[in-house]
């Protein structure tokens, strides 16, 4: 009986091509020879990607001398996503990237900040494991409506100066970050201001631009019509010219009321900023953020982010 079993066993492989049999043999003593070297055996995958991080997390800091050039685009923005609703997302408030002189214009130096202190701030940030959100979803990730980082900051530019482009943009391109732009819409194209070629740039770039008024009014002051003609012709402007929708407002000067919010909200925007500078984030139309000032030390500018993400 065993003799018989032999033969059927024989009889069985001379049914299989020689061919594909001595392929798979081969594979298999390979894999056996590979697999009995404990220097060449294949990492986990969770080994791999934690690798990979280690690697990117020793990567030096980026060169700090000089303002990079424009980039003219950018790569899709990618994020670490946070589990569950972020409760508090900090919105910076930016005016001039520029050099006063503090004597000579006070209020021109507290609403500036110098080359070289936007750059500390933004490495600091990058180091730190912050991540910029664009205003247009900031709501959604307040939220917890959509995907949003797990330390996520918004940086945001008033008024439109020509400074956004010239010196912002560029330091935003090298940290790879992102910001919103508050423009005023009869402003575009004024000496000290954007014109219209910047602003393109700054969408191309993957910056948001949001609407600052038409003049840059206390809205308070204004009749219905008046208001709903601020509000409304900024972004139709601000759309007509850049071919984008423009769904974050930024009240001129801070001021607002709860009609100015409602004519805010029913214009089809998403969100309206303050300058507030406390405040609970429950309400898209009257977001508070926190100035960043001439004055304003690199101390002072990191505590101001701790205090709301360590």
């Amino acid at each position: 009986m065993q003799y018989l079993a032999w033969l059927f066993r024989i009889e069985y492989l001379m049914r299989i091509p020689l061919l594909p049999l001595t392929i798979v043999l081969v594979v298999l003593a390979g894999l056996v020879l590979l697999m009995s070297q404990p220097e060449t055996r294949l990492a986990p995958v969770w080994a791999i990607a934690a690798g990979a991080a280690a690697d990117t997390a020793a990567e030096p800091a980026s060169n700090l001398s000089g303002v990079a050039e424009l980039q003219p685009t950018a790569a899709a923005p990618t994020f670490t996503i946070a589990e569950g609703n972020r409760p508090y997302v900090p919105i910076l408030m930016y005016h001039y990237v520029r050099y006063v002189d503090k004597g000579s214009d006070p209020l021109g130096f507290s609403l500036s900040v110098t080359p070289e202190q936007l750059t500390a701030q933004l490495d600091w940030l990058q180091r730190n494991g912050y991540e910029t959100v664009r205003m247009d979803v900031v709501g959604a990730c307040i939220g917890g409506a959509g995907p949003c980082p797990a330390r996520a900051v918004a940086l945001t530019f008033d008024d439109g100066y020509m400074d956004a482009y010239t010196t912002a943009l560029p330091l935003l391109q090298r940290y790879g970050f992102t910001a919103t732009f508050y423009i005023v819409s009869d402003f575009v194209g004024r000496p000290g201001y954007m014109g219209w070629n910047e602003l393109a740039a700054l969408r191309d770039a993957g910056m948001e631009i949001g609407a600052h008024s038409v003049s840059h009014p206390d809205l308070t002051t204004l009749d219905l019509n008046g208001l709903r003609d601020q509000v409304g012709r900024s972004r139709d402007v601000l759309a007509a010219n850049l071919g984008i929708p423009i769904v974050s407002f930024c009240y001129p000067g801070g001021k607002f009321n709860d009609t100015v919010a409602a004519v805010t909200q029913e214009s089809g925007f998403l969100s309206a900023t303050t300058t507030m500078q406390e405040g609970p984030q429950n309400d898209l139309f009257r977001l508070p953020r926190l100035r960043i000032y001439g004055d304003m030390s690199q101390p002072g500018f990191e505590a101001s982010i701790r205090a709301y993400m360590p």
